[in-house]
């Protein structure tokens, strides 16, 4: 067959031959002739024509075709050259096939129209109703193959304004047409006689006399060679024998039988998209003569039984004689039920006895090569145990996969929401389903829409599926809510973002004909069935679910998980829950810590895991157990193992914000270890903000004097000094310290502590004078109660000598800095981050007397031991790198202006830029020694 395709930029079209068996998806136009109008095939060709209204209808089906998504569409008038009389035979006789082909049928009315100020013509029927009744195109022949071949059939007006489907008016074609509705839903041809058959075409009329009968060689699936010239009557007559030989030809009585298709639901006019998967599960089950198996498996909602049921109606559509059943594995009774109506349908002997063994009747007959071709969809295997587990142990009964024939004539497409289900029915041959991409879910919505105005706010449109993750069944969910309650896509995306409203909306019923009955089709009750499977057959997955859902979705890192459970068991859990595609594993590690595996949840998942747990009261206990799990696993700041609890920050700032759930200390003691964290890894604001909800909740829940809360001030303080919010930062500072002295003691080390962090605060405003005093009297302090090598001390001493550098006092603030380092070094290490600091401003101290040579190699020293220690990115670190640099240029600079010899290590040579390189050290925390040049 030709189809068309629009060529790029560009109004005109090129045709290509594809073979009819690896045709792509593509669109086709049913319409009705305007004599002299029509673009021919040699005139496209030629590229002529364009003048004419036919031209404009190509045109229409070309924009159609793009916007559902399809590259390729058929017209009639060009796509056949019917000056070639057997090409003209081969098409006519495939015509129907070609229909019932297509993944989309525009029906063009030329003589239906809307007024131009209906913008919604579907909405507004009685614009257009009359007109659409007394439509020409409900009288030909050849349109009534084209109302019922294919598998999705629109009707538009002349203006290209959609009117509905064949299902949403489905009762008005009915009235015009006496066809019955089944037929209008898709049931087999075959199970309506040729008399009822006949008369759908009485009324209908064709210009050429011999093609009221050639119109329907495609509703009696029949195929005869044109004589044109024979007349009607002689046709007729052909046709007729031809019928009856088909009926009478066939050799064994299962290829007698006409057996009714036994899809359970109508074929679903509104699917969209998934052509891909469509084309993969053809390719790996009909293959000729080979019996092949495959299942379909992905997380619940995402279109697994809608795309089994789409692929059961396309393969009926390729190939009239097979035979199509479909099984529900839902449970024991569903799947035998099913294969009693298939031993029914087939008219087995013994079938019916009372004791007749239905599954193994139906298995061996099945199996039988002369059955003819046969496709069995297996739907809704979620629980294995179902078809591999032994109903009865006592009895030793069969397993129901037992059951499952085996015959190169037959193809078994499984679905599953369980990847370890899917690899126990067909181990190399899984199709996993994920969610819609962008274009295929903005078109599901549209198609789901009745009326196109509620979509009128594209920024809304692009919200809602972003929240809905491109999950079909919630946006099918989201469409129906919209349209009975006539809500714009804007309001229903205000209503999602309520927490409240967002519960029931997402556990709205609403009718579905492609799904069970029996089961609950809202998003929320489909997953709640799959937690309550889990809950039964994994205890520690479900577990897992419950934690999960009361810390972030994003980025999990395994070992937050609650522990418990041996290897294997965790292994196993984590497996059941990326098997049901509630998790997916990322495909990164956290650095420096290769073996940790990172795991994310849907978005619409975490939050039906919210609600199951509220809905069996159970989530205040989940929630508290993951604000411990995070206590324990976030420590009070400090750079030890930052790879790790890093990955654990987001997951505590999730539980922190639990208000309604998590008592009020504990969130306390969350929000003061998140902004110590913060703070180690130089993410001051962050802290900031952390700090700052931490002191409040103390203040609220111990009290505005507890130490704890004074702790809360003094941490808030530091990350303001550590911004350059000094004011700030001493006022807090001060009604902190006299707090400490008030209730612990002047003498207590959080009061010394207390004491040398305003110190630095005044240092920084430049109130050098007052900074010295309190430095010297916290040194004081602080070697009396602590001893002159603990760690605090020798962070004053450092302290004290950065406010003497700064002042000038060089000589002392040298010693003070060599003394302090010398002790670091000892007590904590040499590449302690304080030990580092004490290095970064000795060399700071030595630049600034041009002692360049000594100043570089402490640089040199402080940058690698930043870099390892605080990582690259580290505002301390850059500092570190940029006064290196500094200093270096500072060395070249000296080298060029002042010999050598004429070097005075005690005079300053400080400039503007010095004065930026101390402002760079002031900001990120670090002591400057000031030049003699610089007045307090």
């Amino acid at each position: 067959m030709r189809l068309l395709k629009r060529l790029p930029g560009d109004d005109s079209f090129e045709l290509i031959t594809f073979d009819d068996n690896s045709a792509p998806p593509y669109a086709i136009l049913s319409h009705t002739w305007t004599t002299g109008q029509e673009i021919t095939y040699k005139e496209l060709l030629a590229g002529t024509g364009i003048n004419k209204s036919g031209y404009a209808k190509l045109r229409f089906c070309g924009d159609r075709a793009r916007a559902d998504g399809l590259q390729y569409f058929w017209v009639d008038t060009c796509c056949i050259d019917k000056a070639t009389s057997v090409e003209l035979s081969t098409a006519i006789n495939s015509m129907f096939r070609w229909y019932q082909r297509a993944t989309k049928c525009y029906v063009y009315l030329s003589d239906v129209s809307v007024p131009k100020e209906v913008t919604d013509a579907e909405a507004f029927r009685i614009s257009w109703e009359q007109a659409f009744r007394c439509s020409w195109w409900f009288t030909r022949g050849w349109t009534l193959q084209e109302l019922l071949a294919p598998a999705s059939v629109e009707f538009f007006s002349h203006e290209g304004k959609r009117l509905g489907s064949r299902i949403s008016l489905e009762q008005e074609i009915h009235e015009i047409t006496d066809i019955p509705i089944d037929a209008l839903r898709g049931q087999r041809l075959t199970e309506f006689s040729v008399e009822e058959r006949t008369g759908w075409a009485a009324k209908r009329t064709t210009t050429v006399k011999e093609d009221r009968v050639y119109c329907l060689l495609g509703i009696f699936g029949v195929f005869l060679p044109l004589i044109y010239g024979e007349g009607e009557e002689y046709a007729t007559l052909r046709l007729q024998e031809e019928i009856q030989k088909r009926q009478q030809g066939r050799e064994n009585y299962v290829q007698d039988l006409s057996v009714p298709v036994s899809l359970p639901f109508p074929r679903n006019e509104l699917f969209v998209g998934r052509e891909s998967q469509l084309q993969s599960i053809k390719q790996a089950l009909l293959s000729p003569n080979t019996h092949q198996r495959m299942t379909i498996h992905g997380l619940g909602g995402c279109g697994k039984s809608a795309l089994a049921l789409e692929f059961a109606y396309r393969a009926l559509a390729g190939h009239a004689k097979r035979l199509v059943f479909w099984v529900p594995a839902i449970s024991h009774e569903s799947f035998k039920l099913a294969y009693r109506d298939i031993g029914v349908r087939l008219r087995i002997p013994g079938i019916s006895d009372d004791n007749a063994d239905v599954e193994r009747l139906v298995k061996e007959t099945l199996s039988l090569e002369n059955v003819g071709d046969w496709l069995m969809i297996v739907d809704n295997a979620d629980d294995s145990q179902v078809l591999v587990g032994v109903e009865n142990e006592s009895y030793k009964s069969a397993r129901l996969i037992d059951y499952i024939p085996h015959s190169n004539k037959g193809a078994i497409l499984f679905t599953t929401r369980s990847r370890k289900a899917a690899t126990d029915f067909t181990q190399g041959n899984v199709l996993e389903l994920n969610d819609m991409g962008k274009a295929e879910a903005r078109q599901l919505l549209a198609r789901r829409t009745t009326r196109q105005a509620l979509l009128n706010n594209e920024a809304a449109v692009d919200m809602l599926l972003e929240t809905l993750a491109g999950l079909p069944l919630a946006i099918v969910q989201a469409a129906a809510f919209m349209n009975q309650n006539d809500t714009p896509v804007s309001e229903y995306v205000s209503l999602l973002q309520h927490a409240g409203t967002k519960v029931e909306l997402f556990s709205e019923h609403f009718e579905d004909p492609s799904r069970y009955r029996s089961m609950d089709s809202t998003v929320a009750k489909t997953w709640h069935i799959s937690f309550e499977q889990i809950r039964r057959q994994d205890p520690l997955a479900a577990d897992y679910l419950s934690f999960i859902a009361c810390i972030d979705r994003i980025s999990i890192p395994q070992s937050l998980l609650l522990p418990g459970g041996s290897v294997v068991q965790q292994t196993k859990a984590l497996g059941t829950l990326t098997g049901y595609a509630f998790i997916t594993e990322r495909q990164q590690t956290v650095p420096g810590f290769s073996k940790e595996r990172l795991f994310d949840m849907h978005r619409l998942v975490h939050m039906a895991l919210i609600w199951w747990l509220e809905g069996h009261g159970e989530r205040a206990d989940w929630a508290c157990t993951a604000a411990a799990r995070a206590k324990d696993l976030v420590p009070y700041g400090g750079h030890e193992g930052k790879e790790v609890w890093g990955a654990y920050l987001p997951h505590a700032t999730y539980v922190a914000e639990l208000v309604s759930v998590v008592d009020g200390a504990m969130r306390a003691s969350l929000w003061g270890r998140l902004g110590q964290c913060q703070k180690t890894l130089g993410q001051y604001a962050s802290a900031e903000t952390s700090h700052r909800k931490a002191w409040s909740l103390r203040k609220e829940v111990l009290g505005p004097e507890h130490p704890h809360t004074l702790m809360s001030m003094s941490n808030l303080a530091s990350v303001l000094k550590s911004q350059g919010k000094y004011e700030e930062a001493e006022a807090m500072n001060r009604q902190e310290l006299e707090c400490t002295k008030k209730v612990l003691g002047p003498e207590h080390p959080d009061t010394l502590t207390s004491m040398s962090n305003l110190a630095l605060v005044l240092d920084r405003q430049g109130k050098y004078k007052e900074a010295e005093a309190m430095n010297r009297q916290t040194l004081a302090q602080q070697e009396k109660v602590l001893g002159p090598e603990h760690p605090s001390t020798l962070t004053s001493m450092s302290n004290l000598a950065g406010v003497l550098g700064t002042q000038g006092k060089y000589e002392e603030a040298e010693a003070m800095n060599r003394q302090t380092l010398a002790q670091q070094e000892k007590v904590l290490g040499p590449e302690h981050p304080s030990t580092l600091t004490s290095v970064y401003c000795l060399a700071h101290l030595l630049t600034h007397q041009q002692r360049y040579s000594e100043s570089l190699a402490l640089y040199e020293r402080a940058c690698a031991g930043y870099q390892a220690v605080l990582g690259k990115d580290h505002p301390t670190t850059s500092a570190c790198h940029q006064h290196y640099a500094d200093a270096l240029a500072s060395q070249k600079q000296s080298q060029l202006v002042i010999p050598p010899s004429r070097t005075d290590s005690t005079q300053s040579t400080r400039t503007g830029k010095g004065s930026k390189l101390l402002r760079g050290l002031a900001k990120i925390g670090i002591r400057s020694p000031k030049s003699s040049a610089r007045k307090a």
